[in-house]
């Protein structure tokens, strides 16, 4: 899909499309189109239910064209939220009614909001996820012909920017996607310092041998299992004429078979999206490249794969980390928190970031509570917190955050180790504790996505792009 700004309507576009506040006859820029609607339509019930579509065919010239008129309510409280799935719902129509060229005419002139950038962006980040497919696998493929989209204004940059911040949200989806055998770390690795020359930034691949040097021994052990050796993925965009850097984490189990406290075979289906959120980080950070965030960031994705074999770590193990604390194994299904230990540990003590968010599909328990509404956030930092919260109405992504009482810290200590890494009860919050014992003296918020990154229906949601963006992007 390409969209574009235009200052008048192009000829070749097939369907016309204008919103309307849902309880009025529609207007429209060009006044030779008004007067070709009203001598069609003019007597028609022009009232719309808010959301509703009405399909007409209008003559113009001597072709007739499609006209979407599409109602809007935009004294909601939720205008936001409401206007994003109007639009899914508009690309729907689209496809429906197989438009090859559309111009959205009256976009800017909805009051929901003072910011009409601010319109455009939505519009043009969420309509490209109309039309999102991964049929990469299937053989009898449907032709497609890429959509066209004018948008009637004059906000080029905007455009830009949500057109880019769209492009990082359908990698991550494509990520996620991607069958684990076709991404393993190395995979992985590759496409990401491919998207690094194509968006903008650094990427330095560590291999196992070098990971073992630096003395990342949970990562490794991990990892162990695996024939597919582990890589850690290091990314490094600059901004800022400085050396003050801020950390991003995303977790790249490229597939969790739970190891030796082996999961449910029918959930091991969906495994290969424990990489979810490395995904959405990895997609973050073409976004804020091709759009020059005014940031300094390292991201870092340590990939591995949890497997079966008899080289693998075992339930009662007790492993060292990068860090120097050691860890009791309750369950080598509680892999990942073992994995982001040693990538905090890294950003801490070789990077020197000033604060670290973590994205990751770390936890059952937050997806069985929290469903696919919302993510669990873990932070002892009230003004990070905020910050990612603020802007939840503009990304559609919700979160809630969650206690740090000193009894869930006694949860996660082990009569014979520093910690573990498995407690029986408040499995969601001890997981975020658990990370939370490496920030050190940084910054930290833990951000479990496991209920929201991916569903069977529709695969990967990219959830965590948008909020990974406009988070850095301030």
């Amino acid at each position: 899909m390409i969209i574009k700004m235009t200052k008048s309507c192009p000829h070749n576009v097939d369907t016309i499309v204008t919103f309307t506040k849902f309880d009025t006859a529609p207007k429209f820029t060009c006044p030779t189109l008004q007067k070709i609607y009203d001598e069609y339509y003019g007597n028609d019930d022009t009232s719309l239910k808010a959301g509703e579509i009405k399909y007409r065919r209008i003559k113009i010239g001597e072709e007739f064209r499609n006209l979407l008129i599409v109602g809007f309510d935009c004294h909601r409280e939720d205008a936001f939220a409401f206007f994003r799935k109007t639009v899914l719902k508009l690309g729907s129509k689209l496809k429906e009614i197989n438009s090859k060229a559309a111009f959205i005419d009256k976009l800017t002139e909805l009051v929901f909001t003072d910011d009409k950038e601010e319109i455009v962006k939505q519009f043009a980040m969420t309509m490209p996820m109309s039309e999102y497919t991964f049929d990469k696998y299937i053989l009898d493929k449907k032709d497609k012909q890429e959509k066209e989209i004018y948008i009637y204004g004059d906000y080029v940059e905007a455009l830009e920017e949500a057109n880019n911040i769209a492009e990082g949200i359908k990698i991550s989806k494509d990520l996620v996607n991607e069958p684990a055998n076709v991404l393993t770390p190395a995979e992985l690795a590759e496409r990401t310092v491919h998207l690094g020359t194509k968006y903008g930034f650094d990427v330095k691949v560590y291999s196992k041998e070098e990971c073992e040097a630096l003395g990342m021994s949970a990562f490794l052990a991990v990892a162990s299992a695996s024939v597919n050796e582990p890589k850690f993925i290091v990314m490094k965009y600059k901004g800022l004429d400085s050396d003050s850097y801020e950390g991003i984490i995303g977790k790249g189990l490229c597939y969790d078979s739970g190891g030796l406290f082996l999961k449910p075979g029918r959930s091991m289906v969906e495994e290969k999206s424990d990489m979810a959120g490395a995904a959405s980080v990895i997609g973050a950070m073409c976004a804020m490249a091709a759009n020059k965030v005014k940031k300094n960031i390292v991201a870092v994705v340590a990939a591995c794969e949890n497997m079966v074999d008899g080289k693998g770590y075992r339930n009662g193990d007790i492993l060292s980390t990068m860090n120097g604390k050691s860890v009791f194994i309750g369950s080598t299904d509680a892999e990942g928190r073992l994995t982001m230990a040693d990538a905090l540990t890294y950003l801490v003590r070789k990077e020197n970031v000033d604060s670290i968010v973590e994205f990751s599909t770390l936890t059952g328990s937050c997806a069985n509570f929290f469903g696919d509404v919302c993510a669990a956030v873990l932070t002892t930092d009230d003004d990070m917190y905020e910050k990612m919260v603020s802007k939840s109405t503009l990304t559609g992504e919700k979160y809630w955050r969650m206690p740090v009482f000193d009894e869930y810290k006694e949860m996660i200590k082990s009569d014979i180790a520093d910690l573990k890494n498995k407690s029986l009860s408040a499995a969601g919050i001890c997981a975020g504790l658990f990370l939370d014992q490496f920030k050190e003296d940084k910054k930290f918020m833990h951000v479990d996505i496991a209920g929201v990154a991916f569903t069977n229906a529709k695969g990967g949601s990219g959830f965590g792009v948008k909020s990974i963006y406009y988070y850095f992007n301030r």
